[in-house]
């Protein structure tokens, strides 16, 4: 029996650690980098001709220039689509290249977001604003291919899994309600990967659309 095919998009982490943390629980895993994507229709086709059906896509895709602080008012129109929209826009190109194959196997995508997606982040407008559109991209993603037996969800990380060091402790400080409740943030390769390889199975499939904060509990929405 062939092994299950995982596309993991994305440079550095969470990308490269929820990409060996599936390779341990069995999945094959083919890799696309921040810099190498402009995604057409047929992109997963034609970037991967000879291998499996491709049974899930980790969306993890935030590039350099979306991941640095930066004053809004200082922003040229430039800037921002380089930091908002392009990233918003490259997970919808996603999307599209890859429903074929997702449609063929009943498959998963799955959209690793920062948590200043829901919870806002002083100096990463631009990134907190493309995270926040793709977390609704899998939402409406869910309602529309939901009946070709395709999931769509979102997962909300920490902001250590985006950010360098100095940056994300301030976005913690900033944004967390009190410490984390598990005294450590979840482990991208051991614990993410986990959650994501689950959401792949049968024993998931009725749930729909899900929106999940894995944050070790640093920030619990209502």
């Amino acid at each position: 029996m062939a092994r299950r095919h995982a596309l993991i998009v994305g440079s550095g982490d969470p990308a490269d650690a929820v990409a060996v943390g599936l390779e341990a629980r069995g999945w094959a895993v083919s890799r696309m980098a921040d810099d190498t994507l402009e995604w057409t229709d047929d992109t997963v086709a034609t970037r991967f001709p000879d291998r499996d059906p491709i049974d899930l896509v980790v969306h993890a895709r935030y590039p350099a220039p979306a991941r640095r602080r930066s004053a809004l008012v200082e922003l040229s129109t430039e800037d921002w689509c380089r930091r908002a929209d392009e990233p918003l826009e490259a997970a919808v190109r996603l999307a599209r290249a890859a429903h074929a194959d997702l449609a063929a196997s009943s498959g998963t995508i799955v959209f690793l977001v920062p948590l200043m997606a829901s919870a806002g982040g002083e100096g990463f407008a631009p990134m907190a604003t493309a995270a926040e559109g793709i977390r609704l991209l899998a939402k409406s993603l869910a309602k529309t291919w939901g009946a070709e037996g395709i999931g769509s969800h979102a997962i909300t990380l920490d902001p250590t899994a985006f950010l360098d060091e100095a940056d994300a402790a301030g976005m913690a400080e900033a944004n967390s309600l009190h410490d984390p409740p598990l005294g450590r943030v979840p482990d991208l390769t051991n614990e993410v990967a986990t959650i994501i390889d689950e959401l792949t199975t049968d024993d998931f499939s009725s749930l729909i659309g899900a929106s999940l904060v894995v944050d070790g509990g640093l920030w619990m929405p209502g």
